[in-house]
């Protein structure tokens, strides 16, 4: 019997000339899912009346879905979650789940009311056939989907690069799919990205370089790549390695899927401090995970830092600036992003007031360059993945050049697609 393949389409609601805020919907004749639906990365700065549009568009787009595959935890992949009907079914890898969940502590819980489910390998969701690939990001259990339907199969590589430490993992992903949905974050950043084995000896050289300062370093906690690679730069550099419960115990989560991740319970010179106000917060709304912590962990001596400086280095966060105030008030300190570089331009108040921080005293807290390096392929690796997949068509998404595509990739078919256009999924040349 053939498929009705006039009710075979897609569409995607946001991501095909931005990055983030990434939501694609599949149609097949008995059913509809949506891939991701993300919180724009500009969306604190737009206006309210937009604001709320943003917030009923996913309402709509969320409403009667069948399922929705989740690619990682990141909010501008999950920040409209909030949205979806109760009990709606969610298909995310184990990890991605479980940290989805831990952000909810300190923040809105996007997902309790949700039916989340891990997805070890292949679901059938009515008219679609669901297998989940994992690939390397600066989000730890982040994956790619293969979507069969109706004769058709389309890959989704979510946020994706080659050049971290499970980069490898590319060469997994399925070959000969119709329509591969790729991302081109870095397309207008024509630079070779750095491992992050690069990253973690730009930290120990600079942990080096200023033996008698003590180093707050501002990068996600979520980031496990990132923080493998500054404990083992303290290693290198014989420091300790000081994070915040929360820090501590997505390590500690993380640990449990893979024994190589440096966990409070095993390593000694992985510290934990203790901010009052972040404590206290943690202690009401999750006390069990406080407890859990200070019984599995080292914590950091207050006083220590200010009498030997060069022994530490902070996982850092704006939001923690008072235990630093009143901590290392008269310390030596050099201070680095290891984030996105843009994060340091908002407008935020705790980013202010560390900002006026830094400033009251320049010659004893100082900002030295950026340590860092992108979640996302570059142009190279994005070329790698392509020649793997041998896709017969590709879509560009998490873009704001979807128009590079066709220079990148001359000897494909590639599709620039806008936003809310249906797609009818029509036979692609063999």
């Amino acid at each position: 019997m053939k498929s009705n393949q006039n009710n075979i389409k897609f569409i995607i609601h946001r991501g095909s000339h931005q990055i983030g805020g990434n939501c694609v919907e599949l149609v097949a004749p008995n059913s509809r899912i949506l891939i991701d639906c993300g919180l724009p990365l500009d969306y604190d700065e737009q206006d309210p009346e937009i604001q709320v549009k943003i917030h009923e568009d996913a309402k709509e787009w969320l409403n009667h879905c069948d399922a929705i595959f989740l690619s990682h935890y990141h909010a501008d992949h999950y920040g409209l979650f909030n949205e979806a009907p109760k009990d709606t079914r969610v298909y995310a890898t184990k990890e991605t789940a479980e940290l989805m969940k831990i952000s909810g502590i300190f923040g809105e819980d996007l997902t309790e009311h949700l039916d989340i489910q891990p997805i070890e390998d292949t679901v059938t969701v009515k008219d679609f056939r669901v297998t989940k690939f994992d690939v390397d990001h600066s989000a730890f259990g982040a994956c790619a989907f293969l979507f069969e339907m109706c004769g058709k199969r389309i890959l989704y590589s979510g946020d994706i690069r080659l050049h971290g430490k499970k980069g490898v993992l590319y060469k997994n992903l399925p070959q000969n799919v119709d329509y591969l949905f790729l991302e081109g974050t870095n397309l207008g950043r024509g630079v070779r990205q750095k491992s992050e084995d690069d990253v973690r000896d730009e930290f120990i050289q600079q942990f080096n370089s200023h033996p008698d300062s003590a180093f707050l370093v501002w990068c996600s906690a979520q980031n496990i790549d990132r923080t493998v690679a500054l404990y083992r730069a303290c290693v290198n550099s014989k420091r300790n390695l000081c994070i915040d419960p929360y820090t501590a115990y997505v390590l500690n989560l993380v640990n449990q899927c893979n024994d190589k991740i440096p966990s409070t319970k095993n390593h000694s010179n992985l510290l934990v401090y203790y901010p009052n106000r972040f404590c206290s917060r943690l202690k009401d709304k999750r006390g069990d995970i406080h407890k859990e912590i200070v019984a599995n962990s080292t914590k950091i001596q207050n006083d220590d830092p200010q009498k030997n400086p060069s022994k530490y280095v902070f996982v850092f966060r704006p939001n923690l600036l008072d235990f630093f105030r009143k901590h290392l008030a008269s310390t030596s300190i050099r201070f680095i992003v290891s984030m996105w570089a843009q994060y340091w331009d908002k407008d935020t108040p705790d980013l202010k007031r560390f900002k006026n921080w830094l400033a009251a005293e320049p010659e004893l807290r100082k900002r030295l360059p950026d340590i860092h390096t992108s979640g996302h392929a570059d142009m190279a690796s994005l070329q790698k993945i392509v020649e793997h997949v041998q896709p017969k068509c590709i879509v560009p998404m998490h873009t704001e050049m979807p128009e590079k595509y066709k220079t990148l990739f001359p000897s494909y078919t590639v599709l620039n697609v806008i936003d809310e256009t249906p797609i009818e999924l029509i036979n692609t040349k063999e």
